[in-house]
């Protein structure tokens, strides 16, 4: 739900910029600049270690599986 909030403010956004600048004379060039900088908040390999542990710690508490076993599954991954 979290991610698709963010998704959707997100294009909002983008269309909100896109809607302004067809529509008002007076809109900044650089309004889609600004917003950008706002959504770079992590990077991709800081994203994708978060979700990996969430998959981690989600598994370990659903199928009760040792560390090693853990370990196996994510050398296959």
């Amino acid at each position: 739900m979290t991610a698709h909030v963010a998704v959707v403010f997100t294009r909002y956004m983008m269309l909100a910029v896109e809607n302004r600048q067809a529509l008002d004379n007076r809109t900044l060039g650089e309004i889609f600049y600004l917003l950008t900088d706002e959504l770079a908040d992590i990077t991709w390999i800081q994203a994708f270690q978060m979700l990996m542990q969430a998959f981690i710690d989600a598994i370990s508490d659903k199928l009760s599986l040792s560390a090693d076993q853990i370990e196996e599954l994510m050398d296959a991954f």
